[in-house]
């Protein structure tokens, strides 16, 4: 299949109103941070306002974000080329032209990762006068070739786009020139989440343990992608030691990703099968955070770190690296340890947080943040009408 350039599936459609449409480029739709937010966003714009659709170069069939968006009636359009690559190349150039020339009349083009070619240019050249890159990451997770080809192909992307948006200010100052810093041209649109669907619920978190038989576990857990960047092997070194200290813990990793296959294999060679759960990709976020009696998340670098949010959400205590942008500190729950430090501090720390039953409730502090969805939704919103002022 080249293209399906018909829409697939119909957003809420119908209202006679000017409505601001938005095609958002996500070049493969799985089931991490950027797609999250995104879906955070759709469930919560107001249809009679603004109208998003998806284009994507490749996409999770089996995502349970992406058959949300579906179910919740989102347009999806896909280029059907999993990988870029010299081989490649032409033919998704092809379907970009094609696709630019039957759809150019979007309001505004949001480019969430700027490393693809082709997209913004040829958007350009096909009509869509408003055109913007954001900035979700502070580093890559490919080889020094790769990353040499992507930032060239980001600089000229970033230099071809008029307007710019970034999730915390590390993560504009990774993305962006200093000239584009400097002229104050980065609005920072934070990562919003919907606090009531994190609220502690005690009847969620006995159903859970039960469930996934931890009852009498201390449980960490950790949501992510399973790449190189989320540091897996680190977490399993760190656990190894903690069980030498408490022997009744349990690790719960919850995330798809290319290196799951080397991690299961990592698990059983250290004979640590009976000890980790793999959960895979998860629809049920909220509630697995309930299960938990420790987040994890030792990231080799992140533009912010969602998942870290989302459990201090929850009233989560929650263990970052050093290389998670302070940001990400919403609530008093976080602490940070550096990388370098030996393992045993990681160790100490995780076996001397205790669980607390009654959970902190963060609400205010994440309205004072701005990190509540419809702060940041409405955010967004705001911006799209700027660009069209």
């Amino acid at each position: 299949m080249i293209l399906k350039k018909n829409i697939i599936y119909n957003h809420r459609r119908g209202n006679k109103m000017k409505k601001m449409r938005i095609l958002h480029y996500i070049p493969g739709f799985n089931t991490g941070g950027i797609e999250s937010v995104f879906l955070n966003w759709f469930r919560n714009i107001d249809s009679k306002e603004v109208e998003f659709e998806l284009l994507v170069r490749n996409y999770d069939p089996d995502s349970p974000l992406l058959k949300e968006y579906i179910r919740l009636g989102g347009v999806l359009h896909t280029l059907e080329t999993p990988s870029l690559s010299l081989k490649t190349m032409l033919s998704f150039r092809k379907k970009v032209l094609r696709f630019f020339s039957e759809h150019n009349d979007y309001d505004f083009l949001h480019v969430h990762v700027a490393d693809d070619p082709f997209i913004i240019p040829i958007a350009k050249e096909k009509g869509i006068a408003r055109i913007g890159i954001h900035a979700h990451t502070t580093g890559y997770n490919e080889s020094y070739k790769s990353q040499g080809i992507k930032g060239k192909i980001r600089t000229f992307n970033v230099k071809a786009a008029q307007h710019y948006m970034a999730i915390t200010q590390v993560a504009a100052d990774w993305m962006f020139p200093k000239e584009i810093r400097g002229t104050k041209k980065v609005t920072i649109i934070h990562n919003g989440i919907n606090l009531q669907e994190y609220e502690y619920n005690e009847s969620i978190r006995e159903k859970y343990r039960k469930e996934l038989q931890i009852e009498d576990y201390h449980t960490l857990m950790h949501v992510g992608r399973f790449s190189e960047v989320k540091n897996h092997l680190f977490m399993l070194d760190v656990f190894e030691r903690v069980k030498l200290q408490k022997e009744k813990n349990k690790l719960i990793f919850v995330g798809d990703g290319p290196l799951l296959t080397e991690i299961v294999k990592e698990v059983n060679r250290r004979h640590l099968q009976e000890d980790v759960i793999f959960l895979g990709a998860r629809g049920d976020i909220a509630d697995l955070l309930q299960a938990a009696d420790i987040f994890l998340l030792p990231s080799k670098f992140e533009g912010l770190g969602l998942s870290a949010v989302e459990a201090q959400a929850s009233g989560l205590p929650t263990i970052v690296s050093d290389r998670v942008p302070r940001e990400a500190a919403i609530t008093d729950l976080v602490t940070f340890l550096s990388l370098e430090a030996p393992l045993e501090e990681w160790v100490e720390t995780l076996t001397e947080v205790s669980y607390d039953p009654v959970r902190k409730n963060v609400y205010h502090e994440f309205v004072d943040a701005h990190y509540e969805i419809n702060q940041t939704t409405n955010d967004l919103i705001e911006f799209y009408k700027s660009t069209l002022a």
